[in-house]
């Protein structure tokens, strides 16, 4: 009777570890599932296959890589998103330079890959055709001028090199890509003293108004042909 009593003891205690092995097997099992990424559409033309944290250098961001029917398109700054312009034609930031990184800092923050990288180049997409911004439009600063797409046209930063001491000439501008024209408005003379790539605020729209947020936090108003308000 002892030895009998002494195995039902055994066989209950195996249980219990089994019981705990699996159950602790799951919940890792359970957590990968949850690191796993599922690409999606984000609009008609572009998917969404990888995405994560990424250290631009002077700032952090996240990145997505996308594709267009079925090919690898880019990897771009998914904070700034890919803006629609018009019937198949976008706007996006890229990102270059990227690698992985061990950063384990980011553990915990629900971020799940993490790369380095640097920011790049404003692109212009039509019918999946390529074109930088910046041979569209004059005076485009990829890392300050920080575009726009507000009722089909791009507002932006212009900001153009007044001589060699890095005094530049600023003025708020509007590109139509349909009839590629731009028109500016001068705003202030600025030696842009910083690498925050924020310094000037993207131009947004609202109540019929566009505002341009800039040089010292000062507001500008403009209606949306680009006339002064204030």
């Amino acid at each position: 009777m002892k030895k009998l009593g002494y195995l039902l003891i055994l066989f209950a205690l195996a249980a219990c570890n089994h019981q705990e092995k699996q159950s602790s097997s799951t919940a890792s099992g359970s957590g990968n599932n949850d690191n796993s990424f599922k690409p999606y559409q984000l609009n008609k033309a572009y998917t969404i296959v990888d995405t994560g944290f990424v250290d631009a250098e002077v700032m952090e961001c996240t990145y997505a890589v996308i594709t267009r029917d079925n090919k690898l398109a880019d990897t771009i700054d998914k904070d700034y998103g890919i803006q629609k312009i018009g019937d198949d034609s976008y706007l996006y930031l890229t990102l270059t330079d990227t690698k992985p990184i061990n950063n384990t800092s980011t553990k915990g923050e629900g971020r799940k890959k993490s790369i380095s990288g640097s920011l790049g180049k404003y692109v212009v997409t039509v019918n999946g055709n390529k074109q930088l911004l910046s041979t569209l439009v004059p005076d485009f600063n990829d890392y300050f001028s920080s575009p726009s797409v507000i009722n089909g046209n791009i507002f932006y930063w212009q900001i153009k090199q007044k001589d060699t001491t890095g005094n530049n000439r600023v003025s708020a501008a509007k590109f139509n890509p349909v009839t590629k024209k731009t028109n500016a408005y001068y705003l202030v003379d600025d030696y842009i003293e910083t690498d925050d790539a924020n310094y000037f605020a993207a131009p947004y729209l609202k109540n019929d108004t566009i505002y341009f947020n800039g040089e010292n936090n000062k507001l500008r108003k403009f209606t949306k042909d680009l006339k002064p308000y204030n």
